[in-house]
């Protein structure tokens, strides 16, 4: 009968760990960073594997401005307002540009990105110059339905990281018309074909 009971304490604290990390907007991963928890012991707090003690839930409360006493009373309700903390603001801040798989709102993207970087980059698709919506349709034909937004978004990125390489052209439209508009074109450098 205890054994059941402490399983329950464990699955509560995962609920709870997975609110604030919810609430806070951060991964693992950045969860990890920002309460100098590593990242295993985070996640297996996330997952119920392990129990919370009063030394993690300091670490933990410690950036979020509250006591320990909150995160381990589940009574207590954590209020959405630590995601304002100063140590949660400076974090974001600080590690946004640099460490996209931190956050949770940079998850979509990230995974979006990995697509084309793996699966589209090493085929022929960037051999010539391409227009954003060839690199959505190709993304479509392999079941991976992303916005224009995001293409661009990733495409640029790969600019930023020089897997590839833009210019400027008038739009080709999938009619094969070319319009008076200047748009990107992305494609490989030669050297890397």
């Amino acid at each position: 009968m205890e054994e059941n009971t402490d399983l329950n304490k464990k699955e509560g604290f995962s609920n709870r760990i997975n609110h604030i990390m919810n609430t806070i907007g951060l991964e693992i991963a950045g969860f990890a960073e920002l309460t100098g928890i590593s990242e295993s012991h985070i996640y297996a707090l996330s997952n119920g594997t392990k129990g919370l003690t009063t030394e993690i839930a300091e670490k933990i409360a410690v950036p979020l401005k509250i006591r320990k006493t909150q995160i381990l009373n589940p009574a207590y309700l954590i209020s959405d307002s630590i995601r304002n903390a100063p140590a949660v603001k400076k974090f974001h801040n600080t590690f946004k540009k640099g460490n996209p798989e931190y956050f949770t709102e940079t998850k979509a993207a990230r995974k979006s990105s990995y697509f084309i970087e793996q699966e589209l980059l090493p085929t022929d698709l960037f051999k010539e110059e391409v227009y954003g919506w060839q690199v959505r349709d190709a993304c479509a034909e392999r079941g991976i339905n992303l916005s224009s937004k995001q293409v661009s978004q990733n495409l640029n990125y790969l600019v930023e990281t020089k897997k590839l390489r833009s210019e400027k052209r008038k739009l080709k439209k999938k009619n094969g018309e070319m319009a008076d508009r200047e748009v990107y074109v992305y494609f490989r450098d030669q050297n890397d074909q």
